[in-house]
Formats: C-alpha cells, structure tokens, sequence
C-alpha cells in the first residue's frame, strides 16, 4: 500500500496542488483562475491539461475531457452522474469515482483501489516559495501505474461539481 500526501496552496488567480510521496514531490496540478487556461497537470512521464468552460451546465453526463500534452489525444474525461458520484473513462476501461463522508473511492463499487481522505490539519510544506496546507491523503491499495495514480490525485481539483 502506498501513501501520498496533497499540499494545495490558493493564491491570489492561482491555485495548485503538489503530491508527495515519502516527503519527495510526485506531480502537481497547477491552474489560473481563468476561463481560457486549462489545468495543467504534471507527473512522472506525464503532462496532461484539461479545459472545462464554466458556463457549462451541470447535467448528468457532462464530461471533462483530460488530454496529453505532447499530442493532444484525450488522456481520459470525468464524467458527471449525480452529486458525489463520477465515471472516469479512458477507452474502454472505467472507474467510478465516488464521494463519501469527505472520502474519494476509486474503483469498482465495493472495491476500492485508492481511498483519499479530506485531512484539515497536518505540518505544512512550501510549494512556490509559499506555505501550503495539507489536505489529503491518499492510499492505493493495489498496484497501479503512475497514470492511474495520477488520475486519482488530480480529481478534486479537476471535479466540477
């Protein structure tokens, strides 16, 4: 079982989340606070982006798409059910991904590969030049690639509803 950490720094425009793992970074997620700046999302072999436009309804079935950066091909795309529960769906393989007591579950329903855990207090950790809080933590209860981990890392700041 492996354990990472999620720092997330706000600032003013700006917001990113740094992923540690035994206190070494893993990847991030970087975004401007702007309707024409996608999501940037980096990783070890991984730079992904995603777009959302935030005029968009929410409606069940809306998705977001997440591409790679070097050909533009989709990665992946969230996909939006009903409050708390989410598909993410990379050709034809899928993951449910469902909120619960503050708690993300991804997986099959019942059978969770990687839990993450809302986490309010903790030790701080600067990313940027800033301090930025703690605030989840993640365990992957099975062997996964570093794709799949970094598809659950990223999700709360890529969700949209």
């Amino acid at each position: 079982m492996k354990k990472f950490i999620t720092y997330r720094l706000a600032g003013v425009g700006v917001w990113h989340y740094e992923f540690c793992l035994n206190g070494e970074t893993f990847g991030s997620v970087v975004s401007r606070v702007s309707r024409s700046e996608p999501a940037r999302i980096e990783g070890p072999g991984i730079s992904w982006y995603s777009h959302f436009d935030m005029d968009r309804d929410i409606v069940p079935g809306v998705s977001r798409q997440v591409k790679d950066s070097r050909t533009g091909e989709e990665v992946y795309r969230i996909i939006w059910w009903q409050p708390n529960l989410y598909e993410i769906r990379a050709r034809n393989k899928f993951v449910l991904a469902e909120i619960r007591d503050g708690n993300y579950l991804f997986g099959e329903p019942g059978a969770p590969v990687a839990a993450m855990t809302e986490r309010k207090a903790g030790a701080p950790r600067l990313v940027k030049g800033e301090e930025a809080e703690m605030c989840f933590r993640t365990f992957f209860f099975d062997p996964v690639d570093d794709a799949y981990r970094m598809m659950a890392l990223s999700f709360p700041a890529l969700r949209f509803c």
